[in-house]
């Protein structure tokens, strides 16, 4: 690169993707995976003709791996079109739930659209959502959080994992405590953030 200018070539010569929090190339290993189901698996999984079993036999397979890994039972693991599907079911199951401990949702300021849109819709059937600030930098204000999840009749609370407009890596643990701490029941959408970090289930509270 030289100093005051920038050639095209310079810029074209080692392109950096930014957006692998949509999409990315996959691992060679799950392109041989997928590329497996699909010619062995095509069948519906729910019913028993051969191609059907063998269907069902990738499909439980995928369920027990992919558990194992986030550290939770198969049965509690549910598979979905996206993530932004499996944020907005997430939110709205969460909430149905815990109808009995109550009706309001505390959230992030920066939270998903599809969470955004399930707390409109928790507001619409005569819920209740808090939300909670972040600083300039898009992080969790933690004294805020940790108020509003100790409120009174709080039956989840949703916060995103990292932000990848700006990069902002939320205190996941922090806030799963402060829930943990107030009998509320937290849920994080870490969507691709899971994927490209290396760590461990906060636990369930």
């Amino acid at each position: 690169m030289r100093t005051g200018t920038i050639a095209w070539a310079d810029v074209t010569a080692s392109p950096v993707y930014l957006d692998a929090a949509t999409a990315a190339p996959l691992h060679p290993v799950a392109r041989q995976a997928l590329l497996a189901a699909l010619d062995d698996g095509w069948a519906d999984p729910d019913r028993l003709y051969s191609p059907a079993r063998r269907a069902r036999q990738l499909l439980d397979a995928a369920r027990e791996a992919t558990a194992e890994t986030l550290g939770v039972r198969p049965d509690e693991l549910s598979f979905t079109a996206s993530g932004t599907t499996a944020a907005h079911a997430a939110v709205l199951g969460g909430l149905r739930g815990r109808r009995r401990a109550g009706r309001v949702l505390v959230h992030s300021a920066i939270e998903h659209s599809a969470v955004l849109y399930a707390a409109e819709q928790h507001v619409a059937d005569g819920g209740t959502a808090v939300e909670v600030p972040v600083d300039r930098l898009g992080r969790l204000d933690l004294d805020a959080w940790s108020t509003a999840v100790a409120g009174a009749h709080v039956a989840s609370a949703a916060l995103i994992a990292a932000s990848h407009e700006v990069g902002t890596v939320q205190p996941v643990e922090a806030a799963a405590a402060a829930c943990a701490r107030s009998a509320c029941r937290s849920t994080s959408t870490p969507r691709r953030w899971w994927a490209g970090c290396r760590c461990r289930p906060a636990g369930r509270c």
